[in-house]
This record gives C-alpha cells, structure tokens and sequence, in this order.
C-alpha cells in the first residue's frame, strides 16, 4: 500500500483533541427543587448502570476516532503498490458527429447524455488512473491528453462541441490504441456514442432508434442554353418507418420562392428538380434555402444551403495595337467588361487591376502574375516557326474554353508552332486544340494560382474571327481564366477539408491555405478584395439515418457485467474508506437519537 498523499497524516494531530472533548467534566449548575423523592430514584438507577454509562462514553469515543481516522485516510489517497508501479491508462472516445443531435423522448439530445456519461466515467482519475479524452469526428483528435486531474478533463469535455460532419469510428480506434500502446499497466478504452463502434471496446449507449426525414441533396446551376435562369434539384429521404408529410419551402435571400407538399412512405425517396429560378441582381447574397417544416429527431438536416450568386462582370484589359475582331468579340459579351490600351501602356500596375489581361500580338516580361490570354505571340513560340495552312485534327470538348466551339470548317492559311512545355513545379499545361503534332491552343494553370492561354493565330489569316465559333472561343477562354463558373456557387459537406487558392482566406472564423468547416451555413470567402459564399452541409445519410441506434448488434457490446458493479470494483482505495466513513457518521448520528451514544 501506497499513499499517494501523505501530507494528509498531519490531520491526525486532532486525535488528542477529540478525546480531550470526551475527558471535560460537565460543570452542574445547582438548582432548587420542592422534594428529592423522585431524584433519589434517578440516582439509584445511576448507580446500577454506572458500568454502562461508562461502556457508552467509551464506545462513541471510538466510533469518532474511527470515524476522523477514515476521513483522514481518504484524504491521504491509499493505493495498490501495482498500481503506482504500472498505472491503469483509459482512453474515452467521445462520439461528436452530427447524429449526435438527435433529440430523444425526453428532450435531451444524445450528445448531452454523452458528455454526461463521460463525466461520471472519469470521475475515478487519480494518479494512478489516468484518463485521456478522444473526439470522434472527421478526424479523430485528441480532446484531453492523460491526466489524472479530474477538473481538467471536465474543463476539457465543456469545452468539446459537436458538429455537422461525419466521422470514421475506426480512425478514432486506431489513434486511442497508438496513445495506450507507450503507456505501462492496464488499458482500457470506453466508447461513449450512439451507434456501435468498431472493435471490441466498452460501449455506452446514449440513444434510442428514432424516426427522421432529411434533405439529402440540394444544387443548384444555371442552365446551358440559357445563363439567366437556373434549376433546382432538391432530394428528402424519409428514414422511419412511418410515412411522413410536409411542406419544402424553398427561399432566396429569404424571400420565399415556392412551396412543395410533400409526402413520403417509409423509407421512400423523393427528388424535384425546379426549373427557371430567375439568376439573381447584383445587390443579392445568393443565399438559396430549402426547409422541411416539420419537427423530428433532428433539425439540421431539415435546412440545406446552397448558393445561386449574383452575375459579375469579368473585367479584362485588352493589349493591342488595334483589333476589330477582338472588341467586338469581347462588347458581344454582357459578362465581361474590358478596357483597352495600346502595348506602349502596358505597366504591372495597370494589369493588377484586371481579372484577365489580353495579349494582342504582346509578349510582356513577366506573365505569370496575371491571368493572360496571348494571340498570335505567345510565351511558348518556337522560335517564330510557322505552320501552313495547318488542319485542325485533335479537340478536346470537355475543356471549358472550347465548350460548344465547333472549328470543323474553320479555314486557316498559317499558324504558329507552339512548344508544349512539361508540367513542372506547380504549373501543368496541356493542349486541347492541336494539328497533328503542333498544338495550336495551350491552356496552363498554377496550382492554386493563375492561368494562362495561348493562342497561336494570326487573326488576319484565317477567317475564324468571321464566324460564330470566335466570340464564343474567346468569352469561354476569359471566363475560365477569371473562374468564373467554377467558384460561383460553390457546396462542400461539413468535416471536407476545403484547399483555398491563393489569396483567398475565410472572413469568419478566419482562415487561409486550408479550411474545414465542421458546422452547417454559408462562409464568406476573400480574394483580391471581392467576397464570394460558399454553402456547407451534411449530406450524409450516415448521420440523418437514426434507426440503428441501440440496434442488437450495438448492445452485444456493452459489457455483460452489471454497470454499476463493475464501476463500483473499479473505484479506488480513497473513496471506500471516504463511504465508510459516511457511513459510521451516519450510524452514529441514528445512536445518538435513540440515546445510545453521547
């Protein structure tokens, strides 16, 4: 036996006082009465139970010396000898994903009655047990490393949240098994969630099934054949086994757009697309919602979030001496407004205010920085080598500057040789528009960074600035080197880890590089001081689907024993010796009513 602290013998200096408290005499205080007959009866009884007065003055002495000596040595914090050698480690994994939301009959959610069972579960800390706190999330982390201060790992699991996101069971196991695996003595890891867990490890349950209706899916994009309107798809899935009726309300900027009933069998799944959803005025959030009206086990799967953002306009800066064909391709255009200015001009200053600089027959110094569409020069020249009449023989369609482009009949007289450089470094470049072995168009992106295209045509040579397909070459290439289409109305899923391009941060929380969110909503995302929304939700049906909480196989895991046995055995030295003492005090304190005790 071992006493973890021995500070606490210096209580037992109070023992002499406690019996000193039992040796003072009681002073009588005289008084006079009308006659002794009835005192002379007290006195003889007295006198025949002097022996047991006695044995009662004697036995409550004990009984508090007994008492204080329990309560100092709780205080003193005895322990097993193995276990200050070797220690017991437990690791608790506390389950944070969004099903934890769920609400059960009596009003309280499931993650409230985890946290809960967490802290009865730690309330065995000491030195010698010492406990560690995991989240169960997107990724596994580490809440509260090993301690055996019990009001640290309290302080650790208030300040835990659950969140929106998925989470991988697994991971969570095999990170509690990295951290006991350095650790001496017993190891013991406990699971605290809703839904069973990988491994067999201890499990508490703090869920019942529970029936739930959720959106599944919500997107938006505008419409090919027509860029001012927009469709909607929207997915609920009933998970119950009762059918279930509501009403989808579906709202922009909160202003309400339309109403769908809808009714759903058990388990069924309903889709709608909307068609014609007006695009938004520039003065717009693009804040699109849809919202089940109903109340179930859990509420934020019934509000989805997307984004339909408001047209910008690409602003370009055109390089030229003089192009005809050109501005009028570029004016043909409502979403793109563009300045013009002659190569003599040209300064990094000007071009840093653009989203797109256009490069008519001007190669400038440093090109890298901006986003650059080059013609006829370009930075990939070979040496000024040129093509006769050359046939265009490889498109790629998929590429965003050639979508809908048909150059089939285009005639060309002379073009260009453009070297393909070799994807190095964080840039990678490709071809999508080639003659045999000459690439004719070659497109380039900086990871996270700018763009570049490279067209090489002499625009007087070929009568492709004639027809349909030039302005249409022209407004796809911009709009892919601004990104416009690709950042607009952008949707990820709680828990995703988002990589944000260069410049942009997130406003609230602030973030830069990379960013995860873990709860549902829109975040505003900062580059070159223009603001963009994205929407984040779950989408999950992992976490909608609640029916198979405390499912058989979930219980199989509980352990067999009685809970309340095996936590009573676990309990240390210190807190029997402290109910024991409890317990005489009490005892005591029953005596003393009956008048047996003093």
């Amino acid at each position: 036996m071992t006493w973890l602290q021995p500070w606490a013998a210096w209580f037992l200096a109070g023992l002499p006082l406690i019996v000193l408290l039992y040796m003072l005499k009681v002073r009588r205080r005289p008084a006079t009465v009308s006659t002794l007959i009835f005192w002379q009866r007290v006195l003889e009884e007295h006198r025949r139970r002097a022996l047991f007065q006695k044995l009662r003055h004697m036995f409550s002495l004990l009984l508090h010396l007994l008492i204080f000596a329990l309560i100092v040595g709780a205080l003193a914090r005895p322990t097993f000898d193995y276990l200050v050698q070797n220690g017991a480690s437990t690791v608790i994994i506390l389950d944070i994903r969004a099903r934890m939301q769920g609400v059960e009959d009596d009003g309280e959610s499931r993650f409230a009655k985890a946290v809960r069972q967490a802290k009865q579960s730690i309330r065995d800390a000491s030195a010698a047990r010492q406990f560690a706190i995991l989240t169960l999330g997107p990724q596994p982390s580490v809440a509260a490393p090993f301690t055996g201060n019990e009001r640290t790992l309290n302080d650790a699991l208030q300040r835990i949240e659950v969140t929106d996101a998925t989470g991988d069971s697994a991971a969570a196991l095999r990170l509690a098994r990295e951290l006991l695996a350095s650790r001496p003595g017993q190891h013991r890891i406990i699971g605290v969630s809703d839904a069973a867990l990988a491994g067999d490890i201890e499990t508490y349950s703090v869920g019942t099934p529970r029936e739930n209706v959720a959106i599944t899916r919500f997107a938006t994009r505008p419409l090919p054949a027509s860029p001012q309107t927009s469709e909607i798809l929207v997915e609920v899935q009933n998970f119950g086994a009762n059918a279930a009726q509501t009403n989808l309300e579906l709202r922009y900027d909160d202003r309400l757009l339309d109403v769908k009933p809808i009714n759903l069998s058990a388990g069924e799944t309903f889709a709608q697309v909307f068609p014609s959803v007006p695009r938004p005025t520039t003065s717009s959030r693009g804040w699109l919602t849809a919202k089940l009206n109903l109340q179930d086990a859990l509420a934020s799967d019934n509000l989805a979030r997307a984004v339909l953002p408001p047209p910008r306009p690409v602003r370009a800066l055109l390089v030229t001496q003089g192009n005809i064909f050109l501005e009028k391709a570029l004016a043909a255009d409502p979403g793109i407004s563009f300045e013009l200015i002659s190569p003599d001009s040209w300064s990094a200053v000007i071009a840093s205010k653009f989203d797109v600089v256009i490069h008519d027959d001007h190669l400038p110094a440093d090109w890298s920085r901006y986003h650059s569409l080059f013609i006829k020069r370009t930075p990939f020249d070979h040496a000024g080598t040129q093509i006769e009449q050359p046939t265009i023989t490889d498109i790629d369609a998929e590429h965003p500057a050639l979508r809908l482009v048909d150059l089939g009949s285009t005639t060309i007289l002379r073009a260009y040789s453009l070297d393909l450089p070799a994807s190095q470094g964080l840039w990678t470049y490709e071809a999508p528009l080639r003659s045999f072995d000459h690439a004719l168009l070659i497109v380039g992106e900086e990871r996270g960074g700018h763009r570049v295209a490279a067209l090489g045509l002499d625009l007087t040579a070929t009568d492709l600035p004639l027809r349909v397909a030039f302005p249409l070459l022209i407004t796809n290439t911009i709009h892919w080197l601004a990104g416009v289409g690709e950042n607009a109305g952008r949707a990820f899923v709680a828990g995703e880890v988002i990589a944000l391009a260069q410049g942009e941060q997130i406003v609230a929380p602030p973030s830069s590089g990379y960013f995860q969110p873990l709860r549902n909503g829109y975040y505003e995302v900062q580059r070159d001081g223009r603001g963009e929304w994205i929407a984040v939700n779950t989408f999950t049906t992992d976490e909608s689907d609640l029916r198979r909480a405390g499912d058989a196989a979930f219980k199989s895991l509980v352990p067999i024993a009685s809970p309340a046995i095996s936590s009573f055995a676990g309990w240390p030295v210190w807190r029997w010796l402290a109910l024991g003492a409890l317990a005489l005090f009490t005892a005591e304190w029953s005596l003393f009513h009956r008048r047996r005790t003093e």
